[in-house]
């Protein structure tokens, strides 16, 4: 993420003592210990200008330095000695490290690998050292995880074991290519052993939506299985091995694009790579704007746990957790005027006026909101002051930035350390706007353009709008890789908070429609793709929800969040919610036969559990009109759940969720749209609603009597 020196050639042989190359402090002499090596460096420069002033592990993920998850996750697996490697910022991260509570649970190196540019060359490095005694973990510092490596590592010594050709694992996580932890850049499509998990394949130029194989393969594996949904963690358990690779091929870089790639093309060597995969724990990559964004979400939404904010475990904090996921340190001070809504943390000695609205937000400590602050989807680092009526979306604020009174901060902006913003200025989306830039690796034409660039947009002189181009760094437009990619967001005259506490409603907050107004859900729409995402991702949080047994005012949230962050319309809200139910039912409905008295017995026990994520938007008789409409709606894309249809009915009415008149209601509307879908719908509810007619009928002659 910062400036890079040129390469040294490194030795093919192994040389040197045991502190040669920079690292500090006595080896551990005990062969059987367990080891890591943690880049400290990314090699990549996504997070510009961010990472002009700080290195990038050091970036605040949650309000904690990101490295602090790494280093949670090794000292938690019972690593007792790591080696940090690090090409920049040496002395800031070893200041860290140094004096993080995790330097007391392992022993830590700093291994200073200053001239080295890539993956390769800092292994490299390591290796000259001869401090690794014996299998060893490999991981980046911007990997969050939570999942047990003590399996993984007795597999890969077994495997080892049997076949010394075995020396690497790669460790994968479960995750279709739009999944929001997966990269923009990420279409990678692995091919392994259908028995034994070894990889075979590892594809990661798949433009033409195909990989190749060599047929040979085909012979010698009865199965292979093809992936598209595995995304790889960048943590791997090494054998020494990949060490004497990486030292007898001195022109390899990267760890995917070269090592793996490399190994699995040597058919004269015949090393092998293994695979685990990660399906119900958690692990995540943050490359990116996009994945920073997503892996914080999921922090604060729990996913992570106990890599959560109450449980202060990686830091010296002290947040508290209320309802609708909203994190508070001690000496927080909220005006009573203003409104935190959900998936919130806020730091210590911050300060937020009056009649501020605050939506899934991440603010730093000491910070200072003005009066009428809007601020959605935002990320707010330390010791920043923002005016009064400033209103941002979708964006990361750095430290110690001041944005005067009035400004408005469209989407997927990034203002880097130390800027300053003046009163009532428009900043456009996709801007990054930043104080300072390794000049020394700008174009001079390109530096005075982007420098009066930001003048014009900030009101100060020294200030820069960035763009890849100024370092002629080539990794495609930033708005492929920023934080909601989706979205293009501009302030209005119409984008007003609402100024009343009477009129506030905790089931119909705020949304920010794509033409810049606060907006119920209703009025935004989507297309036929944004449904299946929205569908998908509803399906995944109540299915993990459900078997990792949450509780219903957690699961409510996370899925209370996933229709704001979608803008998804009720009805699609209930497509999703009866289609994540329904999916669940065992055994499974067959088109065309009545449901079985287990299929009832299993929907009844499903809906009953979780209701309340269905009673949540359902309170108003328009808003039951719309849920049966949902669940009409999913029983058109899903056929066979027909045959639950009128059950599904009954036990809504039974639980007061669904009311008498909303019923007939929705009967008197889908009479009249006369199509097929229609007749077919009504047809299965005739018994349901012939019901209705009847006790309706009844009540009216007691009432005559």
């Amino acid at each position: 993420e910062s400036k890079r020196l040129p390469a040294q050639m490194p030795r093919k042989k192994k040389g040197g003592g045991g502190k040669s190359g920079g690292g500090d402090g006595d080896i551990l002499k005990n062969d059987n210990i367990l080891q890591a090596v943690c880049f400290a460096d990314s090699f990549r420069s996504h997070m510009r200008p961010l990472t002009f002033s700080e290195p990038k592990v050091m970036l605040p993920l949650v309000n904690v330095p990101m490295i602090n998850y790494a280093l949670e996750f090794l000292a938690s697996n019972g690593v007792e000695e790591l080696f940090v490697l690090c090409c920049s910022y040496m002395e800031d991260i070893a200041s860290h490290v140094k004096g993080s509570i995790y330097n007391r649970s392992m022993k830590i190196h700093i291994v200073n690998c200053e001239n080295s540019f890539s993956e390769g060359d800092a292994l490299r490095h390591i290796e000259q050292m001869q401090v690794l005694k014996s299998e060893f973990i490999l991981m980046s510092g911007d990997v969050i995880a939570n999942f047990d490596l003590k399996r993984v590592l007795d597999e890969h010594k077994a495997r080892k074991k049997k076949d010394k050709l075995n020396i690497m694992t790669a460790i994968f996580k479960k995750a279709e290519p739009s999944h929001n932890t997966r990269s923009h850049f990420d279409k990678t499509i692995v091919a392994l052993d259908g028995k034994s998990g070894e990889l075979l394949s590892y594809d990661t130029n798949t433009e033409e939506q195909g990989t190749q194989l060599e047929a040979s393969l085909f012979d010698k594996h009865a199965t292979i299985n093809f992936h598209h949904d595995l995304m790889d963690t960048n943590i791997y358990v090494c054998s020494l091995d990949v060490l004497d690779v990486l030292g007898e091929n001195f022109d390899w870089q990267d760890m995917r694009e070269n090592f793996i790639k490399g190994v699995l093309g040597d058919t004269v060597l015949g090393n092998k790579i293994n695979s685990h995969i990660v399906t119900a724990e958690y692990a995540a990559r943050v490359q990116d704007p996009k994945t920073y964004h997503s892996v914080s979400n999921d922090i604060i939404r729990r996913w992570t746990y106990p890599l959560i904010p109450e449980l202060n475990l990686l830091s010296e904090t002290t947040y508290q957790v209320q309802r609708y996921n909203i994190y508070k340190e001690k000496k927080v001070q909220i005006a009573r005027s203003s409104r935190i809504t959900r998936n919130t943390v806020i730091g210590s000695g911050t300060k937020i006026g009056p009649k501020c609205i605050l939506d899934q937000c991440t603010i730093g400590r000491n910070v200072v909101l003005a009066s009428g602050v809007q601020l959605r989807n935002c990320h707010v680092w330390d010791n920043c002051k923002i005016g009064k009526d400033v209103k941002v979306v979708d964006s990361i604020i750095g430290r110690k930035v001041e944005i005067k009174d009035g400004v408005e901060i469209g989407s997927n902006c990034i203002l880097g350390n130390y800027t300053i913003i003046a009163t009532s200025r428009k900043i456009p989306s996709f801007s990054r706007i930043c104080v300072e830039v390794f000049e020394d690796d700008c174009e001079e034409d390109k530096l005075k353009d982007a420098k009066r660039e930001g003048k014009e947009l900030t009101g100060h002189a020294q200030t820069y709008l960035y763009t890849g181009e100024l370092e002629d760094l080539d990794y495609g437009p930033y708005s492929s890789f920023c934080q909601n990619p989706a979205t293009a967001f501009e302030w209005s005259e119409d984008c007003e908070g609402d100024e009343d506490e009477d009129d506030w409603d905790e089931n119909n907050r705020m949304e920010f429609s794509s033409e810049g107004k606060i907006a119920t859900s209703e009025k935004v729409t989507q297309d036929s793709e944004g449904n299946k995402k929205f569908e998908k991702e509803m399906t995944e949080t109540l299915h993990r929800g459900i078997k990792g047994k949450m509780s219903v005012d957690d699961i409510v949230q996370e899925v209370v969040s996933l229709k704001l962050t979608h803008h998804a319309v009720l009805e699609e809200y209930f497509a999703a919610c009866f289609y994540a139910f329904f999916s669940l039912l065992e055994p499974q409905p067959i088109e065309g036969k009545d449901a079985e008295l287990e299929t009832k017995r299993s929907l009844f026990m499903k809906l009953n559990n979780w209701k309340a994520v269905v009673s949540k938007f359902s309170s108003d008789e328009k808003d039951q009109v719309l849920m049966l409409d949902g669940l009409a709606k999913c029983c058109i894309r899903y056929p066979k759940y027909f045959e639950v249809f009128e059950y599904t009915l009954e036990l809504l009415y039974d639980w007061d969720i669904l009311g008498e008149d909303s019923a007939l209601d929705w009967e008197e509307a889908m009479t009249e749209k006369s199509d097929t879908n229609s007749e077919r719908i009504l047809k299965k509810a005739d018994g349901f609603l012939t019901f209705l007619k009847q006790a309706d009928e009844e009540d009216d002659e007691d009432e005559e009597d």
